[in-house]
């Protein structure tokens, strides 16, 4: 072999290399941008999410009050952050989908124990439920984690 030859053969050999670390690249990315968007339960349909809402031990009405798609900012302002660490009692973190659009349902709460209404909003990103809260809607109200510390969040 001569040396164009062997030239040749080594540029070959370094991009089917580069090509291979491209692809297997792209193959992780999907298989962390999959895993970070599959982590909460499915929560794509209404019967999916009354049925979590459910499994906390809330009852619900069986359709949600509002229902909107956001666009979380890319970064987040400090009430945003203070929000999210609620979402991360919950074992929620929605710095992970910043810059994406997701679906917001809110659902009124039939037996919480308080004497005004209060709701659930939850969060959806691709049909898997990423974080929400309990919240009363009057002005002076309160704002609780979905759940906290594995427990559920029932009587307040």
């Amino acid at each position: 072999m001569n040396n164009t030859m062997l030239r040749r053969r080594s540029t070959l050999f370094r991009l089917i290399g580069i090509a291979a670390a491209a692809v297997g690249i792209i193959l992780l990315a999907g298989a962390v941008g999959s895993r970070s968007a599959g982590r909460g339960p499915e929560c794509d349909t209404n019967e999916q999410r009354t049925a979590y809402i459910r499994s906390l031990g809330w009852e619900c009405e069986e359709t949600a009050a509002d229902e909107k798609e956001i666009l979380l900012p890319k970064e987040f302002p400090d009430v945003l952050l203070k929000y999210n660490r609620l979402q991360q009692e919950a074992g929620f973190d929605l710095t992970q989908y910043a810059g994406k659009s997701v679906r917001m349902y809110t659902y009124v709460l039939k037996n919480y124990p308080a004497e005004r209404e209060t709701l659930c909003t939850l969060y959806v990103y691709r049909g898997r439920l990423i974080g929400g809260d309990l919240h009363s809607a009057s002005f002076d109200g309160f704002m609780k984690p979905l759940h906290s510390g594995g427990e559920l969040n029932k009587k307040g």
